[in-house]
């Protein structure tokens, strides 16, 4: 497991995985220089990663994903038990919106208490 770096944000791997963990940022020189996250790789590829999806004063919410090919191994758990430690330590509170049931599972595994569930929308962009 790897904080990341701008080696890691810049690798085609990481950026494959989710295109969402940096996208609210404006470069990945602005994610180095205010996000956060860790990731684990396999041989030289991002198989996992946990990052600040996006950040406010005093907090960021969380951005989770596996390879579908390395999940049910406990590297989401890892990734983000890293990035939400890191940020206690810092003093910054990692909010979790779970997406779905096995993110509200890894949150709950995790120590967070389940509030209440709403109604989401998703839009598809086709150029």
């Amino acid at each position: 497991m790897k904080k990341i770096d701008a080696t890691i944000a810049k690798e085609s791997s990481f950026h494959e995985l989710s295109e969402d963990f940096i996208a609210q940022f404006n470069s990945v020189d602005d994610f180095i220089n205010r996000g956060v996250g860790f990731t684990i790789s396999n041989k030289e590829q991002v198989v996992c990663g946990a990052t600040s999806f996006s950040i406010y004063d005093g907090g960021i919410e969380i951005e989770i994903a596996t390879d579908p090919q390395h999940r049910k191994k406990g590297l989401a758990t890892i990734t983000a038990s890293a990035l939400i430690l890191d940020c206690l330590e810092r003093g910054i509170y990692p909010s979790w919106d779970g997406a779905n049931n096995e993110s509200v599972k890894l949150a709950e595994k995790l120590g967070y208490i389940f509030k209440e569930s709403y109604d989401t929308y998703f839009i598809e962009y086709v150029k």
